[in-house]
């Protein structure tokens, strides 16, 4: 009973592989490297953060989008059968997320003010076939965001971001749950 399971999986897996890749690949995110290319530095992230925290205290989720990667490029890194089917999943959690944080700041969301990003020591680099990709990346994970109320620093955490290229772009702005 497992084997037909498993060769079942197999084809899916081989198929997606076999997709073409629709949209221009970063020199870093190639898949034929045989080790990680430098890390790329913060770039825009800090201005992106401080766009999706104004979007957070409006409760806009479009306004929120620039700094969650592109359905594109989501297609393109991972290799499974759905890739549209997770994106829809994880875009509903990006959402969620951003709704769920303007109502933890609550009456204080007016005197709310962006400080920071703060990137984290916890980074590496996510070979092909790591977590279903076909293509590498590095993941910077476990970020935050810091703003002041009044004299009080406060944070949330930024779970996930991957590169493109030179650039970050959020996955999983909680823990990723269904």
């Amino acid at each position: 009973m497992r084997a037909p399971i498993l060769l079942f999986v197999l084809a899916l897996t081989a198929l997606a592989s076999a997709q073409a890749i629709e949209i221009p690949v970063p020199e870093g995110n190639r898949a034929e490297l045989t080790e990680a290319p430098r890390r790329p530095g913060p770039g825009d992230v800090e201005a992106k953060a401080r766009t999706l925290f104004a979007a957070i205290k409006a409760d806009d989720v479009q306004a929120a989008m620039p700094f969650f990667l592109s359905r594109e490029v989501f297609r393109a890194v991972k290799g499974i059968a759905d890739p549209d089917g997770l994106y829809d999943l994880i875009i509903g959690m990006y959402e969620r997320d951003i709704h769920e944080l303007h109502e933890e700041l609550g009456a204080d969301r007016e005197r709310a003010e962006f400080v920071r990003f703060e990137f984290s020591r916890r980074r590496g680099w996510v070979e092909v076939r790591q977590e279903s990709n076909r293509l590498p990346y590095w993941a910077q994970r476990h970020n935050h965001i810091v703003y002041r109320v009044g004299d009080e620093e406060r944070r949330f955490e930024v779970r996930t971001m991957i590169s493109w290229g030179d650039e970050w772009f959020i996955t999983h702005l909680s823990e990723f749950r269904r």
